[in-house]
């Protein structure tokens, strides 16, 4: 986006883009993730200019917009006070904070796109016979779930979701409805795969390009692949009760909020899943006798269907790709509340007691005591997290080491250097405005592929050229590298007679190294 702004044509991934006006606009950041996050940030650099602040304020911004149609898709599904309550927990949820601050693996951005879609398909579903209206409503859902799955592919199980809620939409239909659902839904199907593929045409036409220029889909061939090899982080998908395990454990540390070491030391919240877990027995006994019980049911086996599914990666297993089940467990939490508050209530000697004018705000401010106590600990925890980090800086490559290291490079005019790890090179030109614009060549893999050694042979002949490496550790601490290159780079510069030095190190606040900067001479 970068180079976008400076009229240059940026990096294209297998080299493939789209040509408009004079322009190649990429496509995709990698096989299985879209630019479109790039694109979202343009109007945020184009108005704070680039920077750290609009990369900042992107996915801040998006999570805000979360939040309104979190509020807005619980109070079509059950009401204003579950709603509401949905969006405390939420705001409140560590997770939620410091992913939605964060910006990793475009998470808000998601979500944005699965509630706008789950409320767009609400609005369908309501006005199956006003024609028109039902269409477009049908329409803007297919575009909104096509950008979703063009802004990473692990949208792909919220597609499955959709699926699920439908599913219980016509098999919890009353006598006789089934076949009367089941022939709507079909008529809706061709609106919905219309606005999909317009949604989705960025990633089908590089799939496109790709097959026509003989490389085959990338993201096909990405999806097929990891069907019976390992990913490109080693998750093997055959391996299916590891990664279920390892699926639940991320379910749980993404709901207590405790992924967050690199701030200085990981708090999480212990009754987070004590309390989710309760509130699923407590819901689905008051669910029983409720409106909303099919809601409830679909919201359940959203996340029951969600965990085992999403084992199943093409990338790795991390507890950010749970961001996109929000607000689903805050929903669970916050219809357990309002219904046992409503059902307390209801009780002949309390409802004497608070009378029917006052019975809403007594039903909100029990349901509020209700959650007090997760709650409470969700914001102490956030509290904890901003603590530690004013204080640690952080960990590693998520510390405000990268501050030094880019005034260092900024300051020496070192406009390109060479990064030879992964988490190096966008933090950096962000860091700097694009005035340092690092070249990654470590292919993704800790191994001396061939194309590694070739391009650093080449680069070697320059003398005045500086690499950077993540420091890989030592007897005292296991270091910050994830595709550690230095051992076969000094060996290549060694075959032609120079010698790798230090040049500049830039460590996190404990006085560990954590970008080191070398030269080859």
């Amino acid at each position: 986006m970068l180079a976008l702004m400076r009229g240059e044509t940026p990096e294209l991934l297998r080299g493939i883009g789209l040509g408009v006006g004079g322009m190649t606009l990429p496509l995709m950041r990698m096989d299985y993730l879209g630019s479109i996050t790039g694109y979202l940030t343009l109007p945020f650099m184009a108005v704070f200019g680039p920077g750290v602040a609009a990369a900042r304020l992107q996915p801040i911004v998006f999570s805000c917009v979360t939040l309104v149609l979190a509020f807005l898709a619980g109070r079509r599904w059950f009401g204003d006070r579950v709603a509401a309550l949905g969006v405390l927990l939420l705001a409140a949820n560590p997770s939620f904070i410091w992913f939605s601050r964060q910006g990793i693996t475009v998470t808000s951005t998601m979500t944005v796109f699965s509630l706008a879609s789950l409320i767009a398909l609400d609005v369908a579903r309501l006005r199956l016979g006003a024609g028109r209206s039902a269409r477009l409503a049908l329409l803007a859902a297919g575009v909104l779930a096509g950008l979703g799955l063009w802004a990473k592919f692990v949208f792909l199980w919220w597609l499955a979701l959709l699926a699920v809620i439908a599913s219980v939409w016509l098999l919890a239909s009353r006598r006789g409805a089934l076949r009367g659902r089941l022939r709507t839904g079909l008529r809706a199907l061709p609106w919905l795969a219309a606005g999909f593929v317009l949604g989705n045409a960025p990633m089908l036409l590089f799939n496109l390009l790709g097959l026509a220029g003989g490389a085959g889909a990338p993201t096909l061939n990405l999806l097929l692949g990891s069907l019976a090899a390992p990913t490109q982080y080693g998750v093997v998908n055959t391996d299916f009760l590891g990664n279920l395990s390892k699926r639940l454990a991320d379910f749980e540390v993404f709901l207590n909020g405790s992924y967050f070491w690199y701030n200085g030391a990981p708090f999480g919240n212990t009754l987070a899943m004590p309390w989710f877990l309760g509130s699923i027995l407590v819901g689905s006994a008051l669910a029983i006798r409720r409106p909303e019980w099919r809601k409830w049911l679909a919201v359940l086996a959203c996340i029951a269907v969600y965990l085992p599914i999403s084992s199943f990666t093409v990338s790795g297993l991390w507890a950010t790709h749970i961001f996109i089940l929000l607000p689903l467990p805050q929903w669970v939490m916050a219809c357990a509340a309002v219904w046992a508050a409503e059902a307390i209530l209801a009780l002949p000697s309390l409802a004497r007691l608070t009378g029917q004018a006052r019975a809403p705000l007594a039903t909100v401010a029990l349901a509020a005591i209700c959650v007090a106590l997760p709650l409470s600990r969700d914001v102490w925890v956030s509290e904890q997290q901003h603590a530690s980090l004013a204080r640690t800086g952080g960990s590693g490559r998520f510390s405000d080491a990268v501050y030094a290291m880019s005034g260092w490079l900024d300051g020496q005019r070192i406009g390109e250097p060479i990064a030879l790890d992964w988490g190096i090179k966008s933090n950096i030109e962000v860091v700097t405005a694009g005035r340092v614009r690092p070249l990654e060549i470590h292919y993704f893999t800790g191994d001396a592929v061939e194309p590694f050694k070739q391009q650093a042979r080449a680069l070697l002949t320059d003398p005045s050229r500086v690499y950077i490496v993540l420091w890989a550790g030592d007897q005292t601490a296991p270091g910050f590298a994830v595709f550690d290159h230095r051992a076969q780079f000094e060996q290549l510069a060694r075959e032609q007679g120079k010698q790798v030095r230090e040049v500049f190190v830039a460590s996190e606040r404990s006085g560990l190294p954590v970008y080191v900067a070398l030269m080859a001479r």
